[in-house]
């Protein structure tokens, strides 16, 4: 498997809460600024009593003051003198005692991170990291599931409303902007893969634009000549307040005819899901026929295609050939030699439920995911993707999250920021 990197330019109700973690922080210690711990400050180390700030200072051999400010990650601090004290610390079992530090400060050392789902390995991935990334700065998470409807999402925000935290994390899709403004109250806030222009909060978005001329690219580039893109929901399917949702389509089909690859038209709708792939590989793999006996010409069921057949695409109701019925026998597959799939997992179900109508990858057809949420090693073949880098997105999101916090006066506009993205290369195109 060969990686090539492309830096960007420019259930619910339940709840996941972190341990704050030791002062076992990287040389580049956090901006965050609570409150200095006191020399006093102890822990407890089995077999040994209480450890002192002192005991660390005198095993790395520096001064007090010193290891205070290493520990607190003050920059003033050489990388190597810190690393030492950090040992040190390390060593002797010290930890500050960071609850107390926090209240110095009127502050709960907690943050919010509020996802659709933790069972979707994309929320997962980046919950993990966004969990990491607010660790290295002493900081507790405190995960909550929204589900994906406005509905969900505004009791999730009422439920972490009445928790303690200082700030708030949010991947969100059907609140409208201002309602958000009027339910956060004054938490400090970044949204993560919000795209509305101008932004009305501090942001992070997936790299869905370079991602999708990226992987375009490549496919080009292998000699690949007509590709349908495979995910997503019908437009006409979206909560009135599905901007996120809408705005990644429009990038994918932006990318795929900027490539001459396609058109809006070649498009087959399906669930963000294993399953939803399973279902593409059927609609493409049954003849027109067939469709129209089983299903007739419309129906859709509630994952938003039909079973088989051809499905109408995009906010036009057209079919996958511009304005025009496939001829009964034919097949959309055999239209296409490769596919693009709006996350993983659809590439994954699209795989297999090719090769259970004998449709090999990468011999017959190519399939191509996006978001890199596992190993591709896993698969056979290989998954050839775009992975988004998701500890480069957490760091971005808790960078901003934390000069809000430090901030609460802070009056600069609002900013958007771009994770970083890499191509994956594997064995299924």
């Amino acid at each position: 498997m060969n990686t090539v990197n492309f830096p960007h330019r420019s259930e619910p109700g339940t709840t996941v809460s972190s341990q704050v973690p030791s002062n076992d922080a990287p040389a580049n210690a956090s901006p965050f600024t609570p409150a200095a711990p006191s020399p006093a400050t102890t822990t407890d180390k089995a077999g040994q009593g209480m450890v002192t700030l002192k005991d660390v200072a005198n095993r790395a051999g520096v001064s007090l003051s010193t290891a205070g400010a290493a520990l607190r990650g003050e920059s003033i601090v050489k990388t190597t003198t810190k690393e030492l004290i950090l040992q040190a610390a390390r060593e002797l079992g010290y930890s500050t005692n960071l609850p107390a530090r926090y209240l110095k400060k009127g502050r709960t050392g907690a943050i919010a991170v509020m996802i659709p789902r933790i069972l979707q390995p994309y929320y997962a991935r980046l919950a993990y990291a966004i969990d990491a990334e607010a660790s290295r700065h002493g900081l507790r998470t405190i995960i909550q599931q929204t589900g994906y409807t406005s509905m969900s999402e505004e009791s999730a925000l009422h439920r972490i409303n009445s928790m303690p935290c200082d700030g708030l994390i949010l991947n969100m899709s059907n609140v409208d902007a201002d309602h958000l403004h009027t339910m956060i109250g004054n938490h400090p806030t970044v949204l993560l893969n919000y795209h509305a222009d101008p932004p009305l909060f501090d942001n992070v978005a997936s790299p869905i634009a370079s991602s999708a001329t990226t992987a375009f690219g490549y496919l080009r580039g292998r000699g690949y000549r007509r590709v349908a893109i495979i995910g997503g929901q019908r437009i006409d399917r979206f909560e009135p307040d599905l901007q996120a949702q809408k705005t990644h389509t429009h990038y994918v089909m932006q990318a795929l005819e900027s490539t001459g690859l396609g058109s809006p038209g070649d498009f087959v709708y399906c669930s963000w899901s294993v399953d939803g792939g399973l279902d593409a590989a059927r609609v493409l793999c049954t003849p027109a026929a067939e469709s129209a006996d089983r299903h007739g010409t419309e129906g859709a069921g509630d994952t938003g295609i039909p079973t088989g057949g051809p499905q109408p695409v995009g906010d036009t109701g057209r079919t996958v050939e511009a304005g025009t019925t496939p001829p009964l026998r034919e097949r959309l597959v055999d239209r296409y030699d490769a596919f693009y799939c709006m996350n993983d997992l659809i590439a994954y179900g699209l795989i297999r439920g090719l090769r259970d109508a004998g449709i090999r990858v990468p011999d017959d057809k190519a399939v191509f995911g996006n978001d890199g949420i596992q190993d591709p090693d896993y698969m056979v073949p290989r998954l050839s993707t775009v992975a988004v880098d998701y500890d480069d997105m957490a760091r971005k999101a808790v960078a901003m999250l934390i000069e809000r916090i430090n901030d609460p006066s802070l009056e600069r506009a609002p900013r958007r920021e771009v994770a970083e993205c890499h191509l994956v290369i594997g064995e299924s195109a």
